[in-house]
């Protein structure tokens, strides 16, 4: 307990006399000189400051609750400074956060009394100076535009208003409560017991003459500490930052007030503070602030040109990377660096940067999409999260599945919201393993909900930092920097270690699987992206316009919050409405563009993936063949038969699989069509697990432990199987507490894949449901789809490392095998899987309760299915998985010929697009076999020339299209120009 409340009060718990004074200190900072006449208006949702109707306002007086969670309202604060008040500060109190304006609307200030886990106390108590100090006679009329977001993680307490004044300070008294606070966190955590009891007796001889009045002589009593130079070699390179989620636990609509608040307040800080550095990431808030704030936009640009303000990374927003396809991955860069030098003409030297301190694990080919995208450096603190293994390194080399590397630093203090404090200096040199390096990254300000650094930060570390520079004894040094900066100073040094493969985070796994809805959209509306692109340059038509805000509100969802399904229930609501808009925006972009190209009246089926397909299709009831080439059509034609269909009993077969079931509902036997069974224990048993409540990250974790408790199989309560065309299907309904699941199982004729199109209505609470499959064939190693490419994970648990990867993340599909066959379960929206000592295991919902109490409970629909395949061919896997995951489109008289394919299988034409500047084309393939290999592209796309570029669309060299050769999982991007 001892230990949870200093995580969670810090110096209050740990120093309760220390914290005492402190706060007799702090009494004698301000002086109030004159009270503020406040009046509020409240609203539900913000009101812009030019729609507030002044006459709307009414008195509010101090101590008053003014609002629940996530209600609005402006303050309007009058009054006068005394003729005898020079120097006078405004002082608001609220329990919240807000943003203060002058009488025209423009930003003066931002306030914050959020309360994050070990605080330091603030020298004004509940009350926060707002702006520059005032001349005698200055009339105030100031305007807060205030909210209430809830008390750390949780939607509790209201807005209270403490009340508004004028008041002097004592910068005697001032400096003496910083320096007090400063000395004492060394105090405390120092290990060096000489220094400590050295610290301690100046500290009390400076809370003995405060005791009587003479705060300059404490001060004195203090200089002789603060004044002594650190006598370390090590620097840690500081930067402030104030980490801002899109969404959390608070939703899109607050997230762009929250951006105000925080430039505001680091605006204020670059132009008072000399040296200061801040760094800022996610150009979608930049972009907001562009449209919102024009005038602290201004603001940031001026702070870029100067070098005051950095800008980290060059993602549109920080995304997770495990759920995002890779080609979302690729614009995310696209967008967010195009952005970043259009506003802030920035050049490639600075943006070598990826900054995402708080994803929820990297995926293993993120150092291919980033060395390709421009991004050199890595910086993250997430692996300091893991639950089980202490990652080995924080500075390393990283390298991906296609061998690209980059160079990692993640802050060993193992924070982005450091408080900069001495306690925290301290802790980063002990948990460093590279501290012979000399030196590491600190980040430092509040975040999560953003605001980043305030008083309490600058003033700690200004006397860290010394005289002169020169450090303070007991700590290392520290110096202001961009981040930046601190790569290209580590990329000189000898770097030892390289990571190779994934970078996998031993906790939140849970969000592979938490709010199905929003991953099921997310893939179709990436799906209907890259048609809608395909098509645009099959029908000669321009659509980059059209297609920008869809573009930037899928990568905004697909924020580390949001995706994930770790947000509040509004954030989650709002993120499926906004999936349904852009799918209905780009229905009507599909079926403009297929009318552009209509000639008549045949029923044609179109294929905009990498594979020719030979599969059914039934439209209006009616089945009919199609056949036909990579991104082509071609007319259908009406499906006959005969099939090889057939069923009796549990049994049904199209004469490539023989599928038997038993009385529960699961397949025991699958046998090919060589007599090969590749059922083992079983095969789709559906079962529920008890998920019990996972504090504090419910919707983020899933207890490890889940899978040695037994599970509840589902109960079959009916079934019946029937031939339908080209197929024969069984139906069965199965039942469990609160929860029903119909599923069709297909087998289509001529196709070695078992589809189950799947139904279930969900009501259960801390359950989760998944399709467990035992398959004959398993191997030591599960192989799993990844952007662009595949990882190999271990199906063992000889370590805790193994262990630790208790579930795991795969795309469209997860294949095991041994020396006679593999098995491969395939999904359309599915993510988080389990492949362990001959389990493969499916996590299809869950249903925590936090944040969101609703998460993922009613109805959801979708499809997996499995496929045997022989050992070492992977190919009719990925096939099918994009099959599964890309159906057939139908409409009537189009017709084209194949615009681009490739001559080897392995190599997959992922995506064909306009390219962002000109009339080109780009053609982005990648090898998915993870093998060497040559192809020839065959296209009828017009082009005088062509290029490879990087993921930016910047040549790097001419292309022959007959012999592109490609190393394992490589990414390949090509520009044909008119």
């Amino acid at each position: 307990m001892a230990g949870f409340l200093s995580f969670l009060y810090g110096l209050r718990a740990e120093q309760p006399a220390q914290f005492r004074r402190l706060t007799r200190i702090r009494s004698r900072i301000y002086t109030t000189v004159a009270p503020l006449h406040a009046e509020i208006v409240r609203s539900p949702e913000p009101t812009p400051f030019a729609e507030l109707d002044h006459s709307a306002f009414t008195r509010i007086l101090p101590g008053t609750a003014w609002g629940k969670i996530f209600d609005c309202a402006w303050l309007r604060l009058t009054g006068e400074v005394p003729a005898d008040a020079e120097g006078a500060y405004v002082m608001l109190g609220i329990r919240g956060e807000g943003l203060v304006v002058d009488a025209e609307g423009t930003p003066v200030d931002s306030v914050s009394t959020v309360f994050q886990q070990a605080d330091l106390p603030h020298s004004g108590g509940k009350y926060r100076p707002v702006g520059d100090p005032l001349a005698p006679g200055t009339q105030v009329e100031l305007f807060a535009d205030v909210a209430y977001n809830g008390f750390i993680l949780y939607e509790v307490g209201r807005a209270v208003f403490h009340g508004a004044h004028l008041a002097t300070r004592d910068d005697t008294a001032y400096g003496l409560y910083y320096d007090y606070l400063t000395l004492v966190v060394l105090a405390g955590h120092t290990d060096d017991a000489e220094l400590e009891a050295e610290l301690r007796a100046a500290l009390d001889a400076a809370w003995q003459l405060f005791g009587t009045g003479d705060l300059a002589g404490a001060r004195a009593a203090l200089a002789g500490p603060l004044a002594a130079p650190s006598a370390s070699d090590f620097v840690y390179r500081a930067v402030g930052h104030g980490h801002l989620d899109m969404a959390w636990l608070w939703p899109l609509r607050e997230t762009r007030r929250k951006a105000a608040r925080t430039y505001t307040r680091a605006l204020n800080a670059i132009e008072r503070r000399s040296g200061y550095i801040y760094g800022t990431s996610q150009p979608q808030q930049m972009a907001w602030m562009k449209e919102l704030q024009p005038a602290l936009y201004s603001r940031m640009q001026q702070a870029v040109a100067d070098g005051r303000m950095e800008l980290q990374g060059s993602f549109w927003i920080e995304p997770d990377t495990n759920l995002p396809s890779g080609e979302s991955l690729v614009r995310q860069a696209l967008v967010g660096r195009t952005f970043l030098q259009q506003e802030f003409g920035l050049t490639d030297e600075q943006l070598r940067m990826c900054w995402l301190p708080d994803t929820f694990g990297y995926n293993g080919n993120l150092p291919q999409i980033l060395k390709k995208s421009g991004m050199d450096w890595f910086q993250t603190i997430k692996l300091a999260w893991n639950k089980v293994n202490t990652f080995p390194h924080r500075t390393f080399h990283w390298e991906g599945i296609d061998g690209s590397s980059v160079l990692v630093h993640m802050p060993p203090e193992g924070d982005y919201n450091s408080r900069g404090a001495p306690d925290g200096l301290l802790k980063g040199l002990k948990q460093y393993p590279e501290i012979d390096l000399g030196t590491a990254l600190l980040v430092y300000g509040s975040g999560d909900g953003g605001g980043g650094p305030g008083e309490i930060h600058h003033e700690v570390l200004t006397r860290e930092h010394g005289v002169g520079g020169a450090g303070l004894r007991g700590l290392p040094r520290v110096e202001h920097s961009t981040a930046s900066a601190f790569f290209r100073d580590l990329e000189t040094r000898e770097v030892a270690h390289t990571h190779r493969g994934e970078l996998y985070l031993e906790a939140h796994q849970g969000t592979y699987t938490t709010q199905g809805a929003i991953k099921k959209h997310n893939r179709i509306v990436e799906r209907m992206l890259h048609e809608v692109e395909a098509l645009s340059v099959i029908a000669g038509q321009d659509t980059r316009a059209a297609l920008e805000q869809p573009w930037r509100d899928v990568l905004l969802n697909q924020f580390h919050d949001i995706i994930p399904g770790s947000s509040i229930e509004r954030v989650n609501r709002e993120a499926v409405e906004t999936y349904t808009r852009i799918e209905g925006e780009l229905r009507t972009l599909t079926r403009d563009l297929t009318e552009e190209l209509s000639t008549g009246d045949t029923l044609a089926a179109i294929n905009l993936t990498s594979f020719p397909r030979d599969e059914h299709v039934s439209v209006d009831g009616r089945w009919f063949r199609a056949v036909v080439e990579p991104y082509a059509t071609a007319a259908v034609d009406a499906a006959d038969g005969p099939f090889g269909l057939g069923a009796a009993g549990q049994m049904m077969t199209n004469g490539l699989l023989t599928l038997r079931f038993d009385g529960n509902g699961e397949i025991v036997s699958c046998t090919d069509a060589r007599g090969l069974e590749h059922a083992g224990r079983g095969l789709n048993r559906l079962v529920v697990h008890r998920d019990p409540y996972q504090w504090p990250f419910d919707a983020w974790d899933i207890d490890q432990r889940y899978a040695n408790r037994r599970s509840r199989r589902l109960r079959l309560v009916a079934s019946e199987t029937h031939l339908d065309g080209p197929t024969v299907v069984r139906t069965q309904t199965l039942r469990g507490p609160r929860v029903e699941v119909v599923q069709r199982i297909v087998l289509e004729a001529g196709s070695e894949l078992v589809r189950f199109e799947t139904k279930v209505d969900w009501h259960a609470s801390h359950r989760m449901l998944r399709a467990e499959f035992r398959p004959r064939h398993f191997g030591a190693e599960a192989l799993s789809e990844i952007q662009f490419g595949h990882i190999a994970r271990p199906t063992t648990e000889n370590d805790s490392v193994e262990t630790a990867q208790f579930e795991t993340c795969a795309h469209k599909w997860i294949a095991v095998s041994d020396a006679d066959a593999g098995f491969a379960l395939l999904n359309d929206s599915k993510y988080g899987h389990r492949a362990k000592n001959g389990l493969l295991s499916l996590n299809l919902l869950r249903s925590p309760t936090f944040p969101d109490r609703t998460a993922d409970r009613g109805s959801h629909e979708f499809t997996y299915a499995f496929r045997p395949f022989a050992t070492g061919d992977l190919q009719p896997v990925i096939r099918d998985g994009y099959r599964l995951n890309n159906p057939l489109g139908i409409a009537r008289g189009v017709s084209f010929d194949s615009l681009v394919s490739s001559s080897n299988a392995g190599v997959i034409v992922e995506t064909v697009k306009r390219a962002e500047q000109g009339d080109g084309v780009v053609v982005r393939l990648y090898e998915a076999l993870g093998r060497h290999a040559t192809a020839s592209l065959t296209t009828r796309i017009p082009q005088t020339t062509a290029h490879e570029t990087d993921l930016l669309e910047r040549p790097t060299a001419s292309a022959d299209l007959d012999t592109l050769t490609f190393t394992p999982f490589e990414i390949k991007t090509l520009l044909l120009e008119p």
